[in-house]
């Protein structure tokens, strides 16, 4: 008896999270709002684990109609997930996923989707690296505020062991109090073991959430989770503005493959007189493998948190600023590298990466204490205008002790509700000793890709 009682509370949620949609049952036909509009999400997590661990995890959504159809969305997501000890070190989970939603009915939907899952360490060697593709097929259903999902799926060309799996989702809001929700998905792999992840959130404030979780991944222990959440709203957000993810395909240059970007913005105060903000950035180079289409990791994971305290003089914008760098190899054992860095900036809007004016700039000059001076320069000419295609020029340069940047690109800008910029330019890049792949000067590097950018304020 002791046995099974044990067994069971292993489980955590899971069996919890059964039973609670084996209870509400089949959602009957109820009017609810049409989820099936263009969409730019954003959110992220931070907490703390059962496991002694800090987490990050921010997770980036695009949601667009189909061309010529009013009831088949496609959607991709780009997500991760950081966990973290005191020395830097733990797993981290990269996924990304695509497919398509079609509406049969105000109530049922079908949904087909690839799944993608690569699991890192960062500053810890690991011989093996988790690679899991799922293939999912879903049935959707929806009652008011409920709303449930079932399904079946494979793995193609995943980590050995993985053959097939059942998928069961059930989300709802306003139980019992308008500000709180729940939101579950449980995973039945090879139809013996669960992977699992179940959520309650309170909302705090517009925007701002209160997330307790209890998540047990692929092939790693159960935990139980707490978590401030931010997120984007169909409201004003109270703290978030905006956030940007860029991804740079390197066709030819053999050490890296791709780089990802992503960044977005709080504002805790915003008034005419003064504006204090937070930017917090990520930035991933990614390795080549055997060939371009072959198999290629992360190198490292970088994050730059920036706060600034902005006030306007005349036409311009000043502020001071403080940074903190933070640098982590991936699946090697090596320790992490991090600056901090403060000083004042000069700007001729709020927001450089807007396009309301001909001409953009926005100028950095600083100590680090750690590498020396700290100085960084951004350029923008570009036309203006809503409702139309855009084009510009940028140039981007940065210094950093014994580091330096510069960058130009070409891009045009258009889209709704998400600003969608192709680009193509060239970089150059001095790294600091041990800082990349090559441990050397970049050679001219050829870009190609694209950046999406949302605004909530």
């Amino acid at each position: 008896m002791d046995a099974k009682k044990s067994r069971l509370m292993s489980l955590g949620w899971g069996p919890a999270f059964l039973l609670a949609f084996l209870l509400i049952g089949p959602p009957a036909a109820r009017s609810q709002a049409d989820p099936f509009q263009p969409s730019g999400r954003f959110r992220a997590d931070f907490g703390i684990d059962s496991l002694e661990r800090k987490y990050y995890r921010p997770q980036f959504s695009l949601a667009g109609l189909l061309s010529g159809a009013k009831d088949t969305l496609v959607f991709f997501d780009l997500s991760y997930f950081q966990k973290i000890n005191g020395d830097l070190q733990g797993p981290i989970d990269f996924w990304v996923k695509a497919g398509a939603v079609v509406r049969v009915s105000d109530v049922l939907s079908f949904e087909t989707s690839f799944n993608h899952l690569c699991r890192h360490q960062t500053s810890i060697f690991s011989p093996r690296i988790l690679n899991i593709n799922e293939f999912i097929g879903r049935v959707w259903t929806r009652s008011g505020t409920i709303r449930a999902g079932f399904g079946f799926g494979v793995f193609v060309n995943s980590t050995k062991g993985h053959n097939a799996l059942a998928i069961l989702n059930l989300e709802a809001t306003r139980i019992f109090l308008p500000e709180i929700s729940f939101a579950g998905e449980v995973k039945w792999v090879n139809f013996s073991d669960l992977v699992y992840e179940a959520e309650m959130a309170v909302t705090l404030l517009p925007g701002t959430d209160l997330v307790m979780s209890e998540i047990k991944p692929y092939l790693l222990p159960r935990s139980t989770q707490l978590s401030v959440r931010l997120r984007s709203t169909e409201v004003r957000s109270k703290l978030l503005d905006a956030f940007d993810l860029s991804g740079s395909v390197y066709p030819f240059y053999d050490i890296y493959k791709l780089q990802v970007d992503g960044t977005f913005r709080l504002v805790p105060v915003d008034t005419s007189s003064r504006r204090l903000l937070f930017d917090i950035t990520f930035r991933s180079p990614v390795l080549a493998g055997s060939g371009f289409w072959g198999q290629f990791y992360p190198d490292r994971m970088m994050y730059l948190v920036a706060a600034e305290y902005e006030w306007p003089i005349g036409r311009f914008f000043g502020a001071w600023y403080g940074r903190y760098f933070v640098d982590m190899p991936v699946d090697k054992d090596e320790p992490f590298k991090a600056s901090a860095a403060t000083g004042l900036v000069l700007r001729n809007q709020t927001d450089f990466n807007r396009l309301r004016v001909p001409l953009r700039f926005e100028i950095r000059a600083g100590y680090d204490l750690k590498y020396d001076y700290d100085l960084a320069f951004k350029a923008g000419i570009n036309t203006t205008g809503s409702g139309k295609m855009r084009a510009g020029l940028e140039v981007r340069i940065e210094a950093n002790g014994e580091r330096r940047a510069a960058e130009g690109r070409m891009f045009l800008d258009f889209g709704r509700g998400v600003s969608l910029r192709p680009f193509f330019g060239l970089r150059r890049i001095t790294p600091l000793a041990g800082e990349s792949a090559s441990d050397g000067k970049f050679e001219r590097i050829l870009t190609a890709g694209l950046s999406f950018f949302k605004w909530f304020n």
